[in-house]
């Protein structure tokens, strides 16, 4: 009878400890919440949370792991700068390469959208003719940096070295004649001409004259 109560609680007693779930593991816990991080879009918590697994336990199979998730999230706010910044081509490869690299990131779908609005706003560039030069002529009553105020001011971005196209050129002339007329210009109207300097230069020049 000893023997078998004996057996019986040996049993129970390994059901138990059997039952019982085992500790998460840290580095696991860490590159879990780095993943789900990424895909809520925080990117910088994210970032964070896979350094501090890279860091301490550097050589895990997670740390691997999370050097690849970390490289990923550099590219993307890489491509997000070069965006930003007007730099489409360059954005554009950011992506290709965080696609093509590491295809299992969940930034994929992201930079995928990015990548392909980095390719629609580098074909819009692309149409877009650069300004050398940049004048006003017979215009008396207001002085050139009065006019580039204005333009700033209606948050026009045409000047000297940047790119310029049809809709932007007539907002300058809208903005130029509300400008004469302003100080005093009775009906004023504003000639717009270009002429194109190869390859792909514009000299733009403004005319005012009246009715």
């Amino acid at each position: 009878m000893k023997k078998y109560c004996s057996l019986l609680l040996l049993l129970v007693g390994a059901s138990t400890f059997a039952a019982e779930p085992a500790p998460p593991d840290p580095k696991e816990r860490l590159y879990d919440r780095g993943i789900k991080l990424t895909e809520e879009g925080k990117l910088p918590a994210a970032r964070r949370a896979l350094e501090t697994l890279l860091n301490t336990y550097p050589k895990s199979v997670e740390a691997t792991e999370a050097q690849n998730a970390i490289d990923a999230l550099l590219l993307f706010g890489d491509g997000q700068a070069r965006l930003r910044a007007g730099k489409y081509g360059t954005a554009r490869l950011a992506f290709q390469t965080l696609i093509a690299v590491y295809p299992e990131s969940p930034l994929v779908p992201r930079a995928t959208d990015a990548m392909q609005e980095s390719e629609r706003l580098e074909q819009v560039q692309s149409n877009q003719r650069i300004v050398r030069s940049l004048r006003f002529e017979s215009m008396p009553v207001v002085t050139v940096e009065q006019i580039l105020q204005r333009f700033q001011d209606r948050e026009i971005d045409l000047a000297v070295e940047k790119p310029a196209n049809a809709r932007m050129l007539e907002e300058a002339r809208t903005a130029l004649t509300e400008l004469l007329a302003e100080r005093g210009v009775v009906n004023p109207r504003i000639q717009v001409s270009t002429r194109e300097i190869p390859p792909r230069s514009l000299e733009v020049t403004f005319r005012a004259s009246k009715d």
